[in-house]
């Protein structure tokens, strides 16, 4: 299979061969030792976020990124929210307090969310990157520098690969936690263990919502890691415990096809029923509208 091979730490702009076409190019490396379980892919058409922790380029794909507009005046923008004893009280019961700064506008770069998927062509196997139409036009020197950053090498290989039409496509970027299992007990053993900070606004926010009774709890995984969703009875509540800086609230009819979804996907579907930003008026804002949605 004709096949050009990148070993760099990252590429500024990708010059492919007269016989490449960029329509019909595959981007991937070849399964020769754990290529495949590195990313957390398992079964051929398994589809996959990678994670985050592997770098930058990485975590840009995973989350998007954001930079300062400097072009604008400075505004007075939310930073984050700290527990506090009031007036120094160390006495006192902690309290949420939200700090603002003045700030440059942020311009937000959406996640490219490049998919990887776990290819068998005749006898051999290949982690190759999910190339929609949007990817080959805008992105493939984001793809190429994926691999890098996770296998140190790229190859691109002059055609696609040709895949066995009965493979099963899933994603795996969800898994459904055991029943009793509470996502703020795993996130602070997880911070615990990292020698980070427990007593967070993150983890009040999770606390608030495991006391809710509800039907299923659904943990991000691979590149979702992070993410919570807590599926009620009439609606599924989508929660950022440490990336992002808003709560979604969105229909429960066809989560499962929901959760399918990438990230920008989901979060875009105009079915979304609520936004909530996680300021210290986020504990009441959720507590109604989930009564609201309940009661219904």
């Amino acid at each position: 299979m004709s096949h050009i091979r990148i070993q760099k730490t990252r590429v500024m702009k990708l010059t492919l061969p007269k016989s490449f076409d960029p329509e019909n190019i595959q981007i991937g490396v070849p399964v020769v030792s754990n290529e495949a379980s590195l990313v957390n892919l398992i079964e051929p058409g398994d589809v996959i976020l990678p994670a985050a922790d592997f770098g930058s380029v990485c975590r840009r794909n995973a989350y998007g990124y954001k930079y300062p507009d400097k072009t604008q005046p400075k505004e007075n923008r939310y930073i984050t929210t700290n527990w506090v004893q009031p007036f120094g009280n160390p006495y006192a019961s902690a309290v949420a307090c939200d700090v603002y700064r003045p700030c440059y506008p942020q311009i937000e770069v959406p996640p490219t969310e490049i998919e990887l998927t776990l290819v068998e062509n005749v006898d051999d196997q290949y982690v190759a990157a999910v190339l929609t139409p949007e990817i080959r036009a805008d992105h493939l020197v984001e793809a190429v520098n994926l691999f890098l950053e996770i296998y140190g090498e790229c190859y691109i290989f002059r055609d696609e690969f040709e895949i066995d039409e009965g493979t099963r496509r899933q994603r795996c970027n969800w898994e459904i936690l055991p029943p009793g299992q509470k996502p703020s007990v795993h996130l602070t053993n997880m911070l615990r263990d990292q020698g980070e900070e427990t007593d967070t606004f993150d983890i009040d926010r999770l606390k608030t919502l495991d006391r809710y009774d509800v039907e299923q709890i659904v943990e991000g995984i691979n590149g979702f890691s992070g993410y919570f969703a807590y599926v009620f009875s009439s609606c599924c509540v989508l929660e950022s415990a440490i990336y992002g800086n808003a709560t979604y609230v969105i229909p429960k009819e066809n989560w499962e096809v929901f959760s399918q979804k990438t990230k920008k996907e989901l979060l875009d579907e105009s079915v979304v029923i609520e936004k909530i930003v996680h300021t210290e008026r986020w504990k009441g804002r959720i507590r109604q509208i989930i009564r609201t949605l309940e009661n219904q």
